[in-house]
């Protein structure tokens, strides 16, 4: 039950992330400028649950590829470290933009659109990966 709370939360937040991204040029006018004049209040919350789950999906695609054995298809290889990687390179992004954001500093509208866009992919993927693994092991 709890794993499938976490998978649920994993896919919320990429849905979250991926409507607001979208919804945010209708709100704002001036929004795909450059260097926004107004503040997002909406994405200063919203970033707190991106890095939560980009952690909580990061560690759980770490724990497949962990169990990963030689005996296993190469098709699961490769999605699992597909994955992982996308979500260290995303993670990455996120981890180094966002504090600067958090001190004041310039919004980039290149690395948060590449965010914004990459990371409800990953958070959905991840999401769904874990929540068929809880429902295999409940059978």
């Amino acid at each position: 039950m709890g794993t499938r709370v976490v998978a649920l939360y994993l896919v919320l937040t990429g849905l979250a992330v991926a409507a607001y991204f979208i919804a945010v040029s209708w709100q704002y006018p001036g929004a795909d400028q450059p260097y926004p004049v107004e503040a997002y209040p909406v994405w200063e919350v919203l970033h707190w649950f991106m890095a939560a789950a980009i952690l909580i999906a990061l560690f759980s695609v770490l724990a497949d590829k962990r169990r990963l054995g030689t005996d296993d298809e190469p098709r699961e290889h490769i999605s699992v470290n597909a994955l992982f990687y996308a979500l260290l390179g995303v993670g990455l992004l996120f981890f180094r933009s966002w504090p600067s954001l958090l001190r004041g500093g310039e919004y980039d509208l290149f690395v948060w659109g590449s965010i914004n866009m990459v990371l409800p992919v990953v958070l959905a993927a991840a999401g769904v990966r874990l929540w068929r693994e809880s429902r295999t092991k409940e059978h």
